[in-house]
């Protein structure tokens, strides 16, 4: 009977896997800390799904049995979890970047059909002039200042607590 992996399980596994070579494949070949996060994390929901606990146990398959695999993660995140087509773009992409680095072969062109469309999950719109104002006007002075920053600038709110006073250039007349 195979037993539930939890999440200390897997990062147990990942310590011990950080001196294998598959894992060593895969993570020493991206250049982005974020990028090495989110692909890690991906191949976490990979590894639940598949209830294994080392990132060798992911290179036992053959390849028709881990296409089938691969498909049918695909398909479980669409249908059972309902993630967004840029969640399973993200997921598939860590899953064959691992494989990719790892020397296993295959048909990606057809397991990425499985992703389906994509298309928007969220209808977001930018705010009007007028509501930027509203904003503004309720907002105590720090708040009114991050709101015409990022209104100003399209920066994003993860953006806010990375910003320095050196980051920023003072601009003259603003309409708001």
């Amino acid at each position: 009977m195979a037993r539930a992996l939890n999440s200390n399980t897997i990062s147990a596994a990942t310590e011990l896997s950080m001196k294998q070579e598959p894992y060593r494949n895969f993570i020493t070949s991206l250049d982005s800390e974020d990028t090495r996060r989110t692909y890690r994390e991906s191949l976490t929901h990979f590894m639940r799904f598949l209830n294994v606990e080392t990132y060798e146990d992911l290179l036992r398959y053959a390849s028709t049995k881990l296409a089938g695999l691969i498909r049918d993660f695909i398909i479980h995140m669409k249908e059972d979890k309902k993630s967004s087509p840029a969640t399973i773009s993200v997921r598939v992409a860590a899953i064959t970047h691992f494989y990719e680095m790892n020397d296993v072969t295959l048909h990606w062109s057809r397991l990425n059909k499985f992703k389906g469309r994509f298309r928007n999950v969220v209808e977001d719109q930018p705010y009007t002039k007028d509501q930027i104002k509203k904003l503004v006007k309720a907002a105590p002075l720090r708040d009114q200042c991050i709101i015409t920053l990022m209104a100003c600038s399209g920066m994003r709110r993860g953006a806010i607590p990375l910003l320095r006073l050196k980051d920023i250039d003072r601009i003259e007349n603003t309409d708001y």
